[in-house]
């Protein structure tokens, strides 16, 4: 009977023998240390020593071919069945309906070479990248089972990201700190080039001590400024990479995402899935007028390069078009609470205080003398970004408020340098977290978090609030959580 059923499953890729063989290689280095460190002088010992180091060999290799004869899987009427592991076996039967995500990775060597592409289901137990289950697999193999997951439906919408506004998000995302980590090894090839030059310049060109005291030379400030733009386009060509050809399809309740070039990502999920959906918008966007969408659900974002982007850079009346055809957005207003005027410098402190950091230190240096061409640079530039992060709180307060609507909650606040707009489902809220410090008890103001389902720790904040304010809207949210169980369940 189980030969039988074993013509139902349908098979993980031959990659997966490869892959496993490429994880299992440092295995091989012990036969290999074996023989050098083992000098046998018989014939007996000659053969029994690369007799053993075969033998090994041939065991690892079976076990690896047993494991990936091990992995299988079905489609049922309503669930996904799977198996895996030879030595150590595991059994899941996966229901549709409790799949919230599928990754599907489409690497350029696997799919040339081997026709494969990774395929990750998450499940709400999902913790880790791989999700619950993660398999390499055909692409007929592939289509059917997503076909399965999610039921096929006519396509409602596609939206293409746009080649001009894909180069707009990739520029907004690039990361130079990032590129200079790849960067390092390179640096670190270089390094000893770079000091010998450095070494003969200060030598011939300047007095040691002179440089000790002006605090840097400007060949070093020359060099920093052309490694941080050479590592800031390095970041730049990966973001655009990632997400070129970015398309969205939207059918009744499914929503595909597929992305890159030349590797190749698609995610699928589902409306009602959604945890959250947020609107941002970061400096050059807020320029342009133009924002960008992203959805929140298990199984989004936790990958390598993961934004969990719906909506590169659009409209206004773009935006609204996309988002109706997977959720009506709430409309009703029921109750708004806004930072009154009394917490306006608690957004301003810190910008505030750096620049007047920054103009002692200018002052102090002028004053003793040492304010010269190297450091007026560098601290100009630095005052630049404090001046403009001191108006860009200032915005940010103006737009910062917590929103009872009559479907979500919708926190308008800041993150980093980006405005955010957060839609939250009321059943989509796990708990709410109202905290304050010791400075908040006087002023009788409060933070308040609202975390969301996720395979990580996520929520949302917003700052500043008068405290009163705030338990009046725990309130409200609280009977909104109470109304739609009750609603579910009648």
């Amino acid at each position: 009977m189980k030969k039988r059923n074993r013509r139902l499953y349908k098979k993980a890729h031959f990659y997966t023998f490869l892959n496993y063989c490429s994880n299992f290689a440092p295995l091989l280095l012990f036969p290999l240390l074996q023989n050098l460190l083992f000098n046998p002088t018989s014939l007996l010992a000659i053969i029994t020593n690369y007799g053993l180091s075969i033998l090994c060999v041939i065991l690892l290799f079976i076990a690896i071919w047993l494991e990936y004869r091990s992995i299988l899987y079905v489609e049922k009427d309503s669930s996904v069945y799977t198996k895996k592991g030879f030595f150590f076996k595991k059994r899941a039967d996966i229901p549709y309906d409790c799949i919230q995500s599928v990754y599907i990775q489409k690497n350029l060597f696997t799919r040339l070479f081997f026709g494969a592409r990774q395929y990750f289901i998450n499940t709400p137990g999902s913790y880790t990248a791989n999700g619950d289950y993660a398999i390499y697999l055909r692409k007929r193999n592939s289509l059917e089972l997503t076909k399965a997951i999610f039921e096929k439906q006519e396509k409602s919408i596609k939206y293409h990201g746009g080649f001009l506004r894909i180069i707009l998000m990739s520029a907004t995302w690039s990361n130079a700190l990032t590129g200079l980590l790849m960067f390092a090894p390179v640096l670190y090839k270089t390094s000893g080039t770079a000091r010998d030059y450095l070494k003969e310049y200060f030598l011939t060109k300047m007095d040691i001590s002179n440089y000790i005291i002006k605090i840097g030379v400007p060949p070093a400030l020359t060099g920093l400024a052309t490694l941080l733009l050479a590592s800031w386009v390095l970041a730049y060509i990966i973001q655009l990479s990632q997400y070129s050809f970015f398309t969205t399809e939207i059918s009744h309740n499914v929503i595909h995402i597929s992305r890159g070039f030349p590797n190749r990502t698609e995610f699928f999920t589902s409306t009602d899935k959604l945890n959250a959906i947020q609107i941002k918008q970061s400096v050059l966007m807020l320029i342009l007028n133009l924002k960008s969408v992203y959805i929140r659900t298990i199984g989004a974002g936790v990958q390598k390069g993961d934004k969990s982007i719906l909506i590169p850079a659009d409209r206004d009346e773009g935006i609204d078009k996309i988002l109706s055809h997977i959720t009506s957005l709430p409309k009703k207003e029921n109750y708004k609470i806004r930072p009154t005027k009394t917490e306006f410098m608690a957004y301003l402190w810190f910008p505030f205080y750096s620049i007047l950091g920054t103009v002692a230190t200018m002052l102090l240096l002028n004053h003793f003398g040492y304010f010269g061409e190297i450091a007026r640079v560098p601290l100009f530039v630095l005052l630049s970004i404090f001046i403009y992060w001191l108006f860009f709180r200032i915005y940010a307060y103006t737009k910062s408020s917590i929103t009872i609507c009559d479907k979500a909650v919708r926190i308008d606040y800041f993150y980093r340098l980006n405005i955010t707009r957060t839609y939250i489902p009321y059943d989509k809220i796990q708990y709410v977290n109202v905290y304050q410090s010791p400075f908040q008890r006087m002023y009788k103001t409060a933070h308040i978090k609202i975390y969301i389902y996720s395979n990580k720790r996520q929520y949302y904040k917003i700052k500043y609030l008068k405290y009163n304010k705030v338990m009046e809207a725990v309130d409200l949210i609280e009977t909104k959580l109470k109304y739609d169980y009750v609603s579910k369940h009648s």
